[in-house]
């Protein structure tokens, strides 16, 4: 249920009871705002005959309430797209609520799919129905930065909050992200992922900056190795203790030579190697100091 237009009805009982709700279905939806446990019999009335009558409700308010938008990042945005973005809020808010657009659909001649974020009370899902991207997301997962930066070109039917909830990163995760930067951008791949992913755990960490989805897929497209290279080092020496990147890279050293006497081709091995050397050792060694 929505939680505004819920508690917009809770407000003006006189207007609800009898009419719409009974005195029962009335308490019953007064003790589910507030979080009382409500009895077998009471959830039961709950997700029946007062869901059909609150989703109703709920579909003539938005319908009421149709051409209200939130507008982020308006520069960036193609006149063309935001009136497209306009018709599909129209069009998912009736079934589905708070939605917003985002993506490069907005602010790109050329896109893929076209993004449409369905906020919902709880859980994450992705379908994809012909060109449209459907992600569902709680609340709660908005406040991830990812999903904060892709808000900053956006445009909505309701205020998206501008809060943000920060996971430190694990040194695993960071250095596989570096290792699919180089593998990518060696082989020219047209979507980047993982290098786009550096570039936001850059910005985010060591910059303190949230980059908005435009500025994120510029940089992409024109980032070269030593750059990478130049980023995850930087983001190692943010995150993490001197002391523990050398217990932990230097035994991956170890292993990355091994590797590198015997896999064919290891350019990427050698790439590697170099970095992590740099990074602990401030320069990268030679055969003799490392024999």
């Amino acid at each position: 249920m929505d939680k505004n237009i819920l508690e917009s009805i809770l407000q003006k009982r006189e207007q609800f009871v009898p009419l719409i709700f009974t005195e029962k279905q009335f308490d019953v939806l007064y003790r589910y705002s507030s979080g009382i446990r409500l009895s077998s019999a009471d959830r039961k009335a709950l997700y029946t005959s007062i869901k059909k009558k609150m989703e109703a409700l709920e579909a003539l308010y938005r319908e009421q309430n149709k051409g209200e938008y939130y507008i982020y990042g308006s520069p960036e945005i193609l006149p063309s797209r935001l009136e497209e973005a306009k018709r599909l809020i129209d069009r998912y808010s009736v079934k589905y609520g708070k939605v917003f657009v985002s993506g490069s659909f907005l602010f790109s001649k050329q896109f893929g799919d076209i993004d449409v974020f369905i906020i919902r009370k709880k859980g994450y899902k992705e379908v994809v129905e012909n060109n449209i991207h459907m992600v569902f997301l709680s609340e709660k997962k908005l406040l991830n930065p990812v999903f904060q930066s892709i808000s900053l070109i956006s445009v909505s039917n309701f205020i998206i909050p501008q809060e943000i909830k920060k996971k430190r990163l694990s040194l695993p995760e960071l250095m596989s992200t570096y290792h699919e930067s180089i593998i990518e951008i060696m082989r020219k791949e047209k979507k980047p992922e993982a290098v786009r992913n550096l570039i936001f755990y850059h910005n985010l960490f060591c910059k303190g900056k949230l980059i908005d989805p435009k500025e994120l897929k510029e940089n992409s497209e024109k980032i070269k190795i030593s750059e990478i290279n130049l980023m995850i080092k930087d983001l190692c020496k943010t995150l993490f203790s001197k002391s523990y990147l050398y217990v932990e890279i230097h035994e991956y050293i170890k292993t990355l030579r091994e590797s590198i006497n015997n896999i064919k081709p290891n350019e990427h091995l050698i790439r590697f190697k170099n970095t992590y050397e740099e990074l602990i050792y401030g320069r990268q060694r030679s055969e003799t100091e490392t024999a």
